[in-house]
């Protein structure tokens, strides 16, 4: 075997192993420096395979062995890579129940916005669905799940394009968007579909919200999780409200 078929074969092989313990770190361990670690191999691996590729093309076939025969091994281990690292970000990133964004999703977009420090500012809206508790209580899980697809189907449907939604955790869910587009027009038109989906409906519940909503600028000045704790009191501040004035409806 010359070298260059002995260099392929070692990165094909390396490439399929980094694969697997990129797996079992990314599934089973909780530490997020290890799975920056694995994934840095990762892209390491990749960048060591797409060097060989091209000494080996232009430098090393001097052996007249077909350059499709060659290289078979190593492309397919990288077009594995490139599926890999294309599902688990994807995976890594969306809301499994609602098929929304994460809360990764989301403090990804938090940490580039506060890093930006471009002075632009942002409109955040944090949104609660009221009772959400009583509804798992009463009627099951299952049924809370439901109610959070639903609602998800909802907040899809009200939503623009330019407009960052995702599932907070729980029965929370986040909107974020630049200030010159009023966040607070999309909770009034998800406030009006919720209202038509209840009316409709022939759960023994309805699906409403509450939810606090604040402008964040980016110059530095305010970090960022101190401003995702205020928005929450808001939302919070705002249920009890609702809730004083027997506005709650299960």
């Amino acid at each position: 075997m010359i070298l260059s078929n002995a260099i392929n074969l070692f990165f094909g092989s390396a490439l399929i192993i980094i694969l697997i313990l990129a797996e079992c770190a990314i599934r089973y361990k909780s530490d997020k420096k290890i799975k920056k670690i694995f994934c840095g191999i990762l892209i390491i691996a990749f960048a060591a395979l797409t060097a060989n590729f091209i000494f080996t093309y232009y430098f090393s076939n001097t052996d007249n062995t077909p350059i499709q025969t060659k290289l078979i091994w190593p492309f397919i281990a990288a077009f594995l890579l490139f599926i890999y690292l294309f599902l688990i970000l994807k995976e890594n990133k969306i809301d499994s129940l609602t098929g929304l964004d994460n809360r990764y999703s989301f403090f990804e977009l938090t940490g580039r916005i506060s890093r930006s420090r471009s002075g632009e500012p942002w409109i955040f809206a944090m949104i609660d669905i009221n009772n959400f508790r009583s509804i798992n209580d009463i009627y099951g899980n299952l049924e809370g799940d439901i109610a959070l697809k639903n609602f998800s189907q909802v907040l899809k449907k009200c939503c623009r394009k330019t407009d960052f939604a995702a599932r907070y955790g729980g029965d929370e869910f986040v909107l974020v968007n630049k200030a010159e587009n009023d966040l607070e027009e999309i909770i009034n038109k998800i406030n009006i579909e919720l209202d038509k989906q209840n009316d409709k409906n022939e759960k023994p519940y309805n699906i409403e919200i509450s939810y606090g909503l604040d402008t964040y600028i980016a110059d530095g000045n305010r970090s960022i999780d101190d401003f995702l704790s205020h928005i929450d009191r808001f939302m919070h501040k705002h249920a009890s409200e609702l809730r004083r004035a027997g506005d709650y409806k299960i």
